[in-house]
């Protein structure tokens, strides 16, 4: 046996595979415990779970023209799907090339990577997707194209105000002016109720909040959370949009921020100041134009939602904003406005209201779980003032910005 175990020591040290001070007494228990290792992972009770796999290495390069490489003051990756949480990462402009490396992301289907660069003032500059399957230890390239943003609206930045200490909310500018609300006959998924189309004169400039109002919020504001009531069609998670909240919640949440202020300074839009910030000067059933493929890059709606594998509202601000800067007026949750639901009257007005009483309130914009038709700037929908539902959220006007 001795001599069995001096050739077998002189191969593994000529393997380099053990020192040349080890016994073979040695070798043998530490074969052992390998061995009762490998028979450990073979055990479900013992077996590392997909939490504890390894993570994925994503070597990223988008690729921008010139122009807007010399836009670009910040950029980010962020990484969603359904089985793990939003990831946001910075990455680096080099030359025309964006690079960034991201390590230690959960393995597994369908990794959606959103590029994001703004300027300066924090407009929105060029986006581009990507999806990828990651399998645990996997080490991948990824180049993602960038497709350039619709120019800003000359006005002035976004402002943040405080909802309670600590807790900020963006809002936009949006200039008094005239445009035709409703939608033409021919506009492809077209209700009547669109129309017939006016010319609507808004007199004051308003802020408007640049995205829905979120969970983290909402719960800021009124130390609830509605959501939790309902187990179908919602993620908790404090960037996604506030849902199941009906148009007498928002009233409320509205009462609470007035109360603070001192007086009259949150609402909700009216229908006619809605669609007016929403089709931000453009005519087009979208504010980015008449084409649906291009949907893609400014929502969330039933086909892109289906794809993350999960059917619920996806954080808030992920897709691209409007010419005015503000981001998911298509998609991803309805928001209630002031108006009782009714018939537009013909020819032109004025600081339109609504009708003075009826039995539902408007809701606009589209959902994650409707079609691309229904998230067009002229789309209506209503319901009763006290239903709440998984893919109706608010956005909220303020009249001041002191």
């Amino acid at each position: 046996m001795e001599a069995w175990e001096d050739w077998a020591l002189g191969v593994l040290r000529r393997a380099d595979l053990v020192p040349y001070n080890i016994t073979m007494h040695t070798c043998l228990k530490i074969g052992s415990s390998l061995l009762l290792g490998l028979l450990a992972c073979g055990d479900r009770r013992t077996a590392p779970t997909a939490a504890e796999e390894a993570g994925a290495t994503v070597v990223l390069i988008a690729k921008v023209d010139a122009e807007v490489v010399a836009r670009l003051a910040q950029v980010e990756v962020v990484i969603t799907a359904a089985d793990m949480p939003t990831r946001r990462q910075p990455l680096a402009v080099d030359g025309a090339r964006i690079v960034g490396t991201i390590a230690e992301i959960p393995a597994g289907a369908a990794r959606l990577f959103t590029v994001v660069g703004y300027d300066a003032a924090g407009d929105l500059v060029a986006s581009g997707p990507a999806k990828l399957d990651l399998a645990p230890g996997q080490s991948v390239p990824l180049a993602v194209t960038l497709v350039a943003a619709p120019r800003p609206s000359r006005s002035p930045p976004p402002i943040a105000v405080a909802l309670v200490p600590g807790v900020p909310l963006n809002m936009v500018w949006i200039d008094p002016g005239v445009f035709v609300m409703g939608s033409p006959l021919d506009e492809p998924g077209r209700n009547d109720d669109e129309g017939p189309q006016r010319e609507v004169h808004l007199t004051q400039g308003f802020y408007l909040s640049q995205c829905e109002i979120t969970q983290h919020q909402w719960t800021a504001v009124t130390g609830e959370r509605p959501w939790r009531r309902h187990a179908v069609e919602v993620i908790e998670e404090p960037d996604r949009p506030a849902v199941y909240i009906s148009w007498e919640d928002a009233q409320a949440f509205i009462a609470v921020l007035n109360a603070a202020a001192g007086g009259a300074v949150y609402r909700l839009p009216t229908e006619a100041e809605w669609e007016y910030a929403g089709r931000a000067g453009t005519e087009t059933p979208w504010s980015f134009g008449a084409v649906e493929k291009k949907l893609e890059h400014h929502a969330w709606w039933t086909d892109n939602v289906a794809q993350t594998g999960q059917l619920a509202a996806r954080p808030v601000g992920l897709k691209g904003p409007n010419p005015w800067r503000l981001y998911d007026m298509h998609g991803n949750v309805w928001e209630w406005v002031s108006d009782w639901l009714g018939a537009y009257p013909p020819g032109p007005q004025t600081d339109p209201q609504g009708p003075p009483a009826g039995t539902a309130r408007v809701f606009r914009g589209g959902g994650f779980k409707d079609a691309a038709s229904l998230s067009r700037s002229a789309q209506r929908c209503w319901n009763a003032p006290d239903q709440r539902f998984s893919h109706v959220g608010v956005r909220l006007v303020r009249d001041s910005d002191s």
